[in-house]
């Protein structure tokens, strides 16, 4: 009988930002140890009906929707472009990109409740997502999406911090 938890469906949180390639390293490494699947998930923040309406009525309410839909489209072609690269650099692209079983985009007030949610219904082994140094005032008074996600879930969370100083080339992950 085995103790140990095997780490089979892994949620990789990208904001698809320059030093992401460096979080998702960890989240392959997981998958290729347990010959497990990652899903890739980005979550788009959204405005409350008051801060909609304050830019509808600079840029007309169709405007801001077709913004909002473009970001989206945009950011799963980012995700796919980055995840293309990232395979690329370690030389084995098809069992990379094999590892990946979903790239979801999604739309949410609460990101940290969004990613909870997403690693509930996917039942989720682990969450992986980046820690960044240098907080905000305002993730300093009410906390970072990764301090909130480790408050929230059930899921054990692997919190990955990008060194001081790294700088990945300009395609991560």
């Amino acid at each position: 009988m085995n103790l140990l938890p095997e780490l089979k469906k892994i949620l990789y949180c990208t904001e698809i930002g320059p030093n992401s390639a460096h979080i998702y390293r960890h989240a392959m490494a997981l998958a290729e140890k347990f010959d497990g699947m990652i899903t890739v998930l980005h979550v788009l923040g959204t405005m409350t009906p008051e801060q909609e309406a304050s830019i509808d009525a600079y840029i007309g309410p169709d405007s801001i929707h077709e913004v909002i839909e473009h970001e989206g489209r945009h950011a799963v072609a980012r995700v796919r472009e980055h995840l293309n690269s990232f395979c690329a650099r370690i030389g084995d692209e098809q069992g990379c990109r094999n590892r990946v079983e979903r790239v979801a985009v999604v739309e949410s007030l609460s990101p940290a409740e969004e990613i909870v949610r997403q690693a509930d219904a996917m039942k989720a082994d682990v969450i992986v997502m980046g820690a960044h140094g240098g907080a905000s005032i305002m993730e300093a008074l009410l906390g970072s999406t990764t301090d909130k996600v480790i408050r929230k879930s059930f899921v054990p969370v692997l919190v990955v911090r990008v060194p001081a100083g790294a700088q990945e080339p300009a395609a991560g992950m």
